[in-house]
C-alpha cells in the first residue's frame, strides 16, 4: 500500500517479486504451495434472471418436460451467493465492485484500486493491492480479457490505482507499467501512439483484428479488438475474436510451471441490460457462458486449476417473463439477428420501423408504435433504441424494473481446487479474500474459532505478525481499514489499511515486529519502510 499522491500520480505500480520456497515454484508460499492457475469469470451486471432468461431461450426440450438444458454456469454443484454494496450505500458501480473483488477491500463508486474519502483526489488515497498484482508478486503470469474497453473499470481494477474510473489514460499506463502480460479487449481509442509505442518496446505485440490474435508471436499480448467496446455479437463483424476465443489464447500464452491468474470479463452484457435490449443481453450472456463452457472443460483434467464465477453487480431488473405460462417468444429471442442500438441505426437512417424489426427479430409492432420510434429520429442520445427496446421488450416477454444498476446478491459458482469453500452468503470483499487465500496458500489452512482465534489475536498483538499462517489469517479475517488492535499489528506499513501487500510481506516474513501498542505511521512508501519490499507504488 502507499499514498498515490507519494507516486506523483495517479499512480504507476511496480511489484518485487516474492520468493517461493520448498520446492514451490513461485506458485505459492513457504511450504503452502497455492492453486496454480486461477481463472475468475464476471459476469458484469449479469443478475439471476438474464442467466434464466437466457436457459430457458436455449432450452431445446418441450416445455412439457420436467427439466430444461442448463447453461453451464448452472452446472455447478458448489454455489453461493454474492452481496454487492460498496462504500456509497447498497447499489454499486462497477469500479467500487471489481475492487472489492480485486483487492478485498469497499470503495466509494467511481474508484479504482484505492481506499479513501468520496471524491477525495490523489493525495488522500492510499492504493490497495489487487489480484493480478498479487499474482504477479509470487511469479505467476497474469491476463486481463474483457468485451469493454480494457482500460473500462472492471479489469482495471486488478491492476491500476485511479481516483475516478474515466481516467483511462492512466490506466493504460499503469497496465504498461506492471506489464500485465496478456491484456484483451476494446478501446482501441484510449491509447496514444507513444503508449503504443511503448508497449512494443517492453515487449507486446501489438494486435488489432482477429488475425492478429491467430498469428500472434511468443511473449506479451496487447489486443485492441475494437475503437471503443467490443462491438455486441449480433452485430459484431468477423474480423473481431469472440470472448471464447480471446479467453482460449490467453490461457494459451500464459500457461507456465509457476501458474497464472486470469479474469475475464463478459462485460456487454451490462450495457444490453442498461438499454433493456432483451435479445442482446441473452445472447452476451450466452457468449459468456460459452466462456465458462470452455473453462471448466479446461480445467475437468486437471488438479491445479480453480475457476470462480460470479457478477458484480445486476443491472436493469430484468424479469423472466410477464405473464403465467410460457410468454417469452424463445425463437424471436434466439434467432434475432441485430440488437436494439443496430435496429436503432437503420431507422435512423430512413428504414422502415416496422420492416426492420420483422427483419431482425420476427416481432411485428402497430403502425401506432412504429411512428412512436420513428419520431424519435433526431433525438439525443439514446432515445431511438430505448424506443425499440421498451416496445419490442412487450413482443418478447420480458420485463425490466430500471435502467440502471440494482443491488441484490449475486450469484458465485466454482470448480476445481478449493471449490468446496465458496458455498453459502458472501460479502464481495470476502469472495475476494477466498479466492486470494487459495491462490497464494492453497487448500489447507483453515480460520480458527473460538479460543484458538483469540490466542491468536493476542499472540499477534503482544509479538507481531510473521509467516504463512498468520498471513492466511491475516487475508481471510483482517482485511480492510484499521479498526483494532490486532488490524494495527497487521498493518505492516502503518498507512491505516490491511491489504493483501500486507498479506504478503507477513508471510514472506517481513511483518514488523514492534508490538502494536506502539503503532508508528510509516505509511507512505513500502520501499523506504521495509528492505525487500513486496510492492511499491
Amino acid at each position: 500500500m502507499g499514498t498515490l499522491a507519494a507516486a506523483g500520480l495517479l499512480g504507476s505500480t511496480g511489484t518485487t517479486q516474492v520468493t517461493a520456497e520448498n520446492g514451490n515454484q513461485g506458485n505459492g508460499l513457504r511450504g503452502h504451495p497455492g492453486v496454480n492457475n486461477v481463472i475468475v469469470l464476471i459476469g458484469d451486471g449479469m443478475g439471476f434472471d438474464p442467466i434464466e432468461t437466457t436457459s430457458t431461450v436455449y432450452d431445446d426440450l418441450t416445455m412439457s418436460k420436467a427439466v430444461q438444458n442448463e447453461l453451464s454456469m448452472q452446472e455447478f454443484v458448489d454455489s453461493g451467493f454474492n452481496r454487492t454494496s460498496s462504500r456509497s450505500g447498497a447499489v454499486t458501480d462497477s469500479a467500487a465492485a471489481g475492487t472489492a473483488l480485486a483487492t478485498g477491500l469497499k470503495a466509494f463508486n467511481g474508484q479504482v484500486g484505492v481506499y479513501g474519502p468520496d471524491g477525495a483526489d490523489s493525495d488522500e488515497l492510499t492504493t490497495v493491492m489487487g489480484q493480478a498484482e498479487i499474482a504477479k508478486a509470487v511469479g505467476k503470469q497474469t491476463g486481463l480479457v474483457t468485451t469493454t474497453r480494457l482500460t473500462h473499470a472492471t479489469p482495471a481494477t486488478y491492476a491500476t490505482h485511479v481516483a475516478n474510473r474515466g481516467q483511462e489514460g492512466d490506466i493504460a499506463d499503469q497496465y504498461l507499467e506492471n506489464e500485465i502480460d496478456v491484456l484483451l479487449g476494446g478501446g482501441r481509442r484510449e491509447w496514444d501512439d507513444d503508449q503504443l509505442e511503448r508497449a512494443e518496446t517492453i515487449g507486446y505485440d501489438v494486435l488489432y483484428d482477429r488475425s492478429d490474435l491467430q498469428t500472434a508471436d511468443d511473449g506479451k499480448l496487447l489486443g485492441l479488438f475494437d475503437h471503443s467496446h467490443i462491438t455486441y455479437r449480433l452485430d459484431r463483424p468477423d474480423t473481431i475474436p469472440s470472448l471464447p476465443e480471446m479467453t482460449a489464447a490467453a490461457v494459451d500464452r500464459l500457461e507456465s510451471e509457476e501458474g497464472y491468474f486470469l479474469m475475464v470479463e463478459g462485460g456487454r452484457i451490462d450495457h444490453a441490460e442498461h438499454g433493456n435490449d432483451v435479445q442482446t443481453t441473452v445472447d452476451e450472456t450466452k457468449e459468456f457462458d460459452e466462456v465458462v463452457e470452455w473453462t471448466l472443460e479446461y480445467a475437468a483434467d486437471r488438479d491445479d486449476t480453480l475457476v470462480v464465477v460470479t457478477s458484480d453487480h445486476e443491472t436493469g431488473g430484468m424479469a423472466t417473463g410477464t405473464d403465467y405460462g410460457a410468454p417469452i417468444a424463445r425463437k424471436c429471442i434466439k434467432n434475432a439477428s441485430a440488437s436494439c442500438g443496430a435496429i436503432a441505426e437503420r431507422i435512423e437512417n430512413g428504414e422502415s420501423a416496422r420492416a426492420v424489426i420483422e427483419e431482425t427479430l420476427d416481432v411485428t409492432i402497430t403502425a401506432e408504435e412504429a411512428t412512436r420510434i420513428e419520431n424519435e429520429r433526431g433525438s439525443d442520445g439514446w432515445a431511438l433504441s430505448d424506443a425499440v427496446a421498451e416496445i419490442t421488450a412487450d413482443y418478447l416477454g420480458v420485463g425490466w424494473a430500471s435502467t440502471r444498476h440494482t443491488g441484490p446478491a449475486q450469484l458465485v459458482v466454482a470448480a476445481g481446487l478449493g471449490d468446496g469453500r465458496f458455498t453459502g452468503w458472501f460479502d464481495n470483499t470476502d469472495l475476494s479474500a477466498t479466492i486470494t487465500a487459495l491462490m497464494l496458500f492453497g487448500d489447507s489452512l483453515e480460520m480458527p474459532e473460538g479460543r484458538d482465534l483469540e490466542r491468536w489475536e493476542q499472540r499477534i498483538k503482544r509479538n507481531g505478525p510473521r509467516g504463512p499462517r498468520d498471513a492466511y489469517i491475516a487475508c481471510v479475517g483482517y482485511v480492510g481499514p484499521v479498526e483494532t488492535a490486532v488490524q494495527r499489528a497487521l498493518d505492516t506499513t502503518g498507512d491505516g489499511i490491511v491489504d493483501y501487500g500486507d498479506v504478503l510481506a507477513i508471510a514472506d516474513g517481513q511483518g514488523r515486529p514492534e508490538p502494536a501498542t506502539q503503532p508508528r505511521n510509516r505509511g507512505r512508501d513500502r520501499a523506504a519502510n521495509r528492505q525487500n519490499a513486496i510492492h511499491q507504488f
